[in-house]
């Protein structure tokens, strides 16, 4: 059974699988247990004995990151969870073929998943980094996670993977809305993606805040982490990598073609990237303003000449 689940799974691009026993995750790999009450394994499916991870490397799937285009996240580029949830059918399929209960599990909906960063964990697939997301030597953070729960009895053991963060803080110290205030945990509401996603186009939607040249969620954290260094360089040759080709995009991305687009060229183009959430079109255009006036949200800007003895500043 488990041989068929690695190959049908390598057949539809995961990189990594791990079967671990659907017992409750512990502080080890979650943290705060409070936090996640009601989320474990057991609490979705009573009966499982098995959760099933995956990890598909997401790191390939970048566009051009010149000052004059506009950047969304890998997660979003890479299909964001569509991009795990669509390769676990089919073995879903065949636990059930054998009479077996399986569920998938992704990362879409928190209030209904198990932490699938705890499992990738106690799965022995990296730690949890000062940003709140799964680091490991092999691909940094750039994974994206997914799990089925099963009754099928078919679970093993794992070393827990060494956090290596160490004294660094990089990720911290570059997030320019101050949202990993403490190490491991991301304050979400403070997150440069949730002001990115406020559907009031007239809302300021940050004081001062540099948006990186993002103007749909963010990767800054990542972008910084030594761990993502080599895969930000040249990142790994893997199956599902191979089927981005940013050449198609980068275009798209140019922010004057992004300045110039109406509603329909919109959904045509850009919309299609957004698979679980769409960002209206007022408070896209209203991002992209932003990123044309320097990509600093809710900041006045001073600009100095000298010249023949006087100072002349224009605010912008």
């Amino acid at each position: 059974m488990k041989s068929n689940i690695i190959n049908l799974a390598k057949e539809n691009h995961i990189d990594e699988i791990r079967f671990i026993d659907a017992e409750n995750l512990k502080e080890d790999h979650i943290g705060d247990l409070q936090k996640f009450q009601g989320r474990q394994p057991l609490d979705i499916m009573p009966d499982a004995k098995t959760v099933i991870v995956f990890s598909t490397y997401i790191g390939r799937f970048v566009t051009d990151t010149s000052h004059h285009f506009g950047r969304t996240s890998r997660l979003v580029l890479s299909g964001y969870y569509a991009n795990i949830v669509k390769p676990l059918k089919p073995i879903k399929e065949y636990l059930e073929s054998l009479g077996h209960k399986a569920m998938i599990i992704d990362g879409e909906s928190d209030d209904a998943s198990i932490p699938l960063k705890g499992t990738a964990v106690k799965a022995g697939l990296g730690w949890i980094g000062k940003n709140s997301l799964l680091i490991n030597d092999k691909y940094g953070s750039f994974q994206a996670l997914g799990a089925i729960l099963t009754d099928a009895d078919i679970s093993e053991t794992y070393p827990i993977m060494k956090n290596k963060c160490g004294e660094c803080f990089k990720c911290s110290d570059a997030c320019p809305s101050n949202a990993i205030r403490t190490p491991h945990i991301l304050d979400r509401p403070n997150c440069l993606s949730n002001f990115l996603e406020d559907d009031n186009p007239e809302t300021d939607i940050s004081n001062g805040v540099d948006l990186n040249g993002y103007f749909f969620e963010c990767d800054i954290c990542q972008n910084v982490c030594p761990w993502n260094q080599q895969h930000i360089k040249c990142p790994l040759d893997t199956p599902y990598g191979r089927l981005f080709d940013s050449n198609k995009l980068d275009p798209i991305m140019e922010l004057d073609h992004l300045r110039d687009m109406d509603e329909d060229d919109y959904e045509r183009e850009i919309a299609p990237l957004m698979i679980g959430y769409k960002l209206p079109y007022k408070t896209f255009k209203r991002n992209i303003e932003i990123l044309l006036r320097g990509g600093v949200a809710g900041s006045t800007r001073l600009l100095l000449f000298i010249g023949s003895g006087l100072i002349f500043i224009v605010i912008l």
